[in-house]
């Protein structure tokens, strides 16, 4: 971080100095103190002078900088420059090697001609905006069919399906959006609604109508909402669509027709047969009313589902949640295909199902498959079922490796496509949050450069990683796209390790030594939406970045390539901007700036039950971070639920029945609510990859209210790429001191 102000008045440190009156200190390069693996040709050095409280008149009147590489040599010299200038002096020597470590001593003369010396170090990184400074490492992580699809916070997105009624049927519906958490617990939605099983869906039902009897028709769409609203009436189409003649006929009725939905933010759009305009408009109907502006491009065939409203700027419902079907008595109908997959493109499938041979897919023992079909019959008091479609989880890496003899020096360059925690032999490495950071990842990517000589062992060693969505996947802040650079995230990482006579070994990420698990307990992470943990899958990965560890159940990791992985080509902006998209220019560099780390963590200052279970904890103030919950005796299977919020709903009567509660309209589309499921014992939950402004913590799934103050079992961690304060305001108002 820049500081400006010339004269610190603060105690320091003391380097080198040869004057009792003043003092050199904040020796930094490109405004870091000494940063290790910066990718800067011309690095820029910066420094204050410190004076004692009772001088007066202190002032630099020159200055000299002298740099070296490791082995002592001279590689710039400013010799003495007579100027007060102490900030951003670019580097002038002679070009600087990739990761070199460089000393530099300063000498500072004040206005009495006296000199004082301090010194500080950098180090260099890859310098090279390629792969070939990589030696040959590699983009790893999982294969198509390990994306993390998590069905309860899948926010857009796609669904298609076949569908065949059998002769004399009429009716077959698809439904999704069912059990919703938070439509089955009337605390955690607005109205206050609580449903039991398969009482809150969406269903999408094609209806032949007279055509299933040799009738002109039309066939109809029809659209229903059921338990996400107080005027919901599950027997009555929110919205229905006639057919049109050209697409649905007798003569084609009992043909395979093929469903697709679109869903975004709980926007529904529906395609037929290929087809977007397969409906009749009725005279003068034009886009909805009630559809976002940056969705009016091709509205087709749509409807809001949201109940409380209308695109991104609300509480986000609509998701995926439970997937399944619906038959009336005496119908019939064969589903084939059954897809959900990505909205942006590549489009790659997240959750499909091969039902042939007596693979009977994640409706085992509600309805029967055949020919690769689903099997769906009414009998005689109709058919309801579904079935949570979620699978895999947070991607994990490893690797072992030996070394003959401890190192001399040991750095790990690493980065990942999403956000990354690295680990070796058990340890973390580095205590940054959110690595690498956000950037315009197919313009400039960076990367993190540590030292971990102190970790590598003499002989057997272990290197592991954990992935997640981060900027790169996912919902990306306010829009409605999803996954803006691509679809799953992958890790690449260099270890260079230097032995005391010279040489040197380099461990790499590939194929052929690493190996890649999809269920391990963070079952999904989301920036703005939360992390859903389940602490009975902690045992089988207990030691996994640990030498030794048995990861036989683990299989090859995968090259994740950019084409078929990530979004390419023309991109049009809500405003009708067209800007190509691609990554031809994209260049690794060192890290720029700080990284996010722990600021402080903060105690719960109060609870209160404002509702039956559910315990509000203030924390005194806003900041960002993630809690940190202590279970005393967590119990096996009991899922604690976590929502965070700014404020309260007032005492007024606009609050209506919410009174006291937490407030979540002002979050928009970020659901912010996280999901632990307990394993028996001791346990502490804290989120990895998700993060959230807030002061107070809901939290529901536990008998009575975590204490405040015997163990002090309710923290929150907040996290700053600020590392400390580096000004004060104090005034006589209390509430202008806290803003």
């Amino acid at each position: 971080m820049k500081n400006f102000f010339p004269f610190l008045l603060a105690a320091s440190i003391l380097l080198g100095c040869t004057s009792e009156r003043s003092a050199l200190t904040n020796l930094t390069t490109e405004y870091t103190p000494t940063p290790l693996g910066i990718d800067v040709e011309q690095p820029r050095f910066g420094w204050q002078m410190l004076a004692p409280d009772d001088a007066r008149g202190v002032v630099q009147t020159g200055y000299r900088i002298v740099v070296t590489d490791a082995s002592g040599n001279e590689v710039w010299d400013t010799e003495r420059v007579d100027s007060p200038e102490a900030l951003a002096i670019a580097y002038g020597g002679k070009a600087l090697e990739p990761a070199t470590r460089y000393n530099w001593e300063l000498t500072v003369w004040d206005q009495e001609q006296k000199e004082h010396r301090a010194g500080s170090w950098f180090e260099t990184g890859l310098m090279d905006p390629g792969l070939e400074a990589w030696d040959g490492a590699q983009w790893i992580g999982g294969g198509d069919g390990d994306l993390v699809f998590f069905s309860h916070y899948q926010l857009i997105y796609r669904i298609r399906l076949g569908i065949r009624l059998e002769a004399g049927s009429s009716k077959a519906a698809l439904v999704y959006g069912a059990n919703d958490l938070r439509m089955m617990d009337r605390f955690k939605n607005i109205h206050q609604l609580e449903n039991g099983p398969n009482e809150s869906y969406f269903k999408v039902e094609l209806d032949l109508g007279t055509l299933a009897e040799g009738g002109r028709g039309p066939a109809r769409l029809h659209v229903y909402r059921a338990g996400y609203a107080p005027e919901d009436e599950p027997g009555v189409p929110l919205k229905t669509f006639d057919i049109k003649s050209s697409v649905i006929h007798a003569a084609n009725a009992f043909d395979e027709h093929q469903l697709e939905l679109r869903s975004a933010f709980g926007q529904l759009t529906l395609v037929l047969d290929g087809q977007e305009e397969f409906f009749i408009k009725p005279p003068q109907e034009g886009v909805d009313g009630d559809m976002p502006s940056f969705m009016r491009r091709n509205p087709g065939a749509s409807v809001n589902l949201n109940p409380v409203g209308s695109g991104g700027n609300y509480i986000p419902f609509g998701m995926v949640c439970d997937l399944g079907f619906a038959m009336e008595p005496g119908q019939k109908a064969r589903i084939r295909n059954l897809e959900v997959y990505n909205d942006r493109l590549p489009q790659n499938t997240l959750f499909a199902e091969d039902l042939s041979g007596s693979y009977a897919g994640i409706f085992a023992g509600q309805i029967g498959t055949e020919d690769g079909a689903y099997l769906l019959d009414g009998g005689e008091s109709g058919l309801f079922v579904t079935a949570d479609p979620s699978r895999n989880a947070a991607p994990m890496l490893r690797t072992e490796f030996e070394t003959p003899k401890k190192p001399a020096s040991a750095r790990l360059y690493v980065t990942a496509r999403g956000i990354y925690e690295v680990y070796l032999n058990g340890e973390k490495v580095g205590r940054d949050h959110y690595n690498p950071g956000q950037t315009q990842y197919n313009k400039s990517h960076m990367y993190q450069t540590y030292d971990v000589t102190g970790l590598v062992r003499a002989g057997e060693n272990a290197l592991g990683a954990m992935l997640s969505e981060g900027w790169w996947s996912g919902l990306l802040s306010f829009g409605s796209i999803w996954n803006h650079f691509g679809d799953r995230q992958s890790l690449l990482a260099k270890l260079v390790i230097t032995y005391a006579d010279g040489s040197r070994e380099t461990v790499t990420t590939g194929p052929e030594d690493w190996h890649f698990f999809n269920d391990g307990p963070i079952r999904y992470s989301s920036l703005d939406l939360g992390e859903i943990h389940d602490a009975r899958k902690e045992a089988a990965i207990q030691g996994w970045t640990e030498p030794g560890f048995d990861d036989s159940g683990w299989k090859p990791a995968s090259v994740v390539p950019l084409e078929g992985t990530t979004f390419s080509g023309e991109e049009r902006e809500f405003t009708g901007a067209v800007t190509r998209f691609d990554y031809e220019d994209v260049k690794l560099t060192g890290q720029i700036g700080n990284n996010a780390g722990v600021f402080t963590t903060l105690t719960a200052q109060s609870v209160a039950e404002v509702r039956p279970g559910v315990y509000v904890y203030d924390m005194g103030q806003n900041f960002v971070g993630v809690p940190r919950i202590t279970l005393p005796e967590g119990r096996e299977g009991d899922t604690l639920v976590l929502r965070v919020a700014e404020i309260l709903y007032p005492d007024l009567p606009e609050s209506g029945d919410n009174v006291g509660m937490i407030m979540t309209e002002n979050y928009r589309a970020a659901l912010c609510q996280d999901l632990y499921i307990m394993k028996d014992g001791a346990q502490v939950f804290q989120p990895k990859f998700t993060s959230r402004g807030y002061q107070y913590l809901e939290i529901t799934g536990v008998e009575a209210p975590l204490p405040l103050h015997l163990r002090r079992d309710v923290k929150e961690v907040a996290i700053s790429s600020v590392p400390g304060l580096a000004a004060k305001y104090e005034t006589s108002t209390p509430g202008v001191n806290q803003l």
